[in-house]
């Protein structure tokens, strides 16, 4: 009973050994190595985005590793320039986290994501869109008074149109 006790006591973590890239992908069970390699890519690639400014982390997906190269993946080439003056740093930031990379290869993709940026669209409540409506219709022709029946009008195909 004794012995059952101990199996599931939880073992001191080992501290993360570093190791060369192509480890990742040298595992040999089929399916499993697979799911290990895609678990790994996916702490390196959270490792990659904590050490990259936000702005720039955003913006780069990892490719699966060649030739012991880790490949990132960009939507442009100004995106390119902005990471590759990263990379000396990057690859340090990455040693001291248990990855042994020597070389970093960046391609620009059309698949990669571009940075995100909200929707621009305001949204008026309906209370809000019969408030502009009637001032509208209480003011004079002027510039105010079309630049605020354009703004109804505009949001008035949203399905809040007036019965």
């Amino acid at each position: 009973m004794r012995r059952h006790l101990s199996h599931h006591m939880k073992r001191p973590k080992a501290p993360r050994v570093a190791r060369p890239l192509t480890d990742l992908l040298s595992a040999s069970d089929g399916a499993g190595s697979l799911l290990v390699a895609a678990e790994q890519l996916g702490r390196l690639e959270r490792d990659v985005h904590a050490l990259l400014p936000p702005a720039l982390a955003g913006s780069v997906r990892l490719a699966p590793p060649r030739e012991g190269a880790l490949v990132f993946l960009v939507s442009n080439n100004a995106l390119a320039a902005r990471l590759r003056q990263q990379t000396p740093s990057l690859i340090e930031g990455l040693a001291t986290r248990g990855w042994l990379i020597r070389t970093i290869r960046i391609r620009v993709s059309i698949a990669a994501p571009e940075p995100q940026k909200p929707p621009k669209e305001a949204r008026l409540s309906r209370q809000g869109l019969v408030s502009l409506r009637d001032l509208r219709d209480s003011l004079e022709p002027s510039p105010l008074r079309d630049a605020l029946a354009r703004l109804v009008s505009r949001h008035s195909y949203g399905g809040t149109r007036k019965p």
